[in-house]
């Protein structure tokens, strides 16, 4: 029975409370919940851990030092780059995306793309730190009203 293990219970407790704060301060609906929790479980994975005696999971399974350059935060506003074959004269150079967390290979990252609406998963990216959804919303002048906000993702 799970309710008898109190340790992974407190475990699953804490994690998705890590989960709904991220999803609180980004703004982001709650069907990005599975984003939220897959960049929180990668972010553990990467700390020291006491049952380690201060060791690092990742480093344990993957017998490879732990680089921490690649990280960024949740949420946060960044730009991919459109290939000349895939933009005509006057599009844009770049498209807004949303950081959602890490790809399965070492230094992917998966987004969401605002204008088109889907995830997408790339390595070539710029991140703006400092701006979030919001800021992005309120600099192109879109209403930032439930209506606009990023709250579906496609099937």
């Amino acid at each position: 029975m799970p309710k008898l293990n109190g340790l992974a219970e407190r475990m699953k407790r804490t994690i998705m409370e890590r989960v709904r704060s991220m999803l609180a301060h980004a703004k982001l609906s709650k069907t990005f919940w599975v984003e939220a929790l897959m960049t929180v479980l990668y972010v553990i994975n990467r700390l020291s851990s006491v049952p380690l005696d201060g060791d690092i999971p990742q480093r344990m399974w993957t017998g490879k030092d732990i680089s921490y350059r690649h990280l960024s935060v949740f949420s946060f506003l960044a730009y991919i780059h459109v290939a000349k074959d895939q933009r005509r004269k006057l599009d844009p150079k770049t498209r807004p995306c949303i950081f959602l967390g890490y790809g399965d290979d070492e230094f992917g990252y998966r987004l969401w793309n605002i204008t088109e609406k889907k995830m997408i998963r790339i390595r070539d990216i710029v991140f703006m730190e400092e701006k979030t959804i919001v800021d992005w919303e309120i600099d192109n002048k879109f209403p930032t009203t439930e209506s606009s906000r990023v709250d579906a993702r496609p099937n």
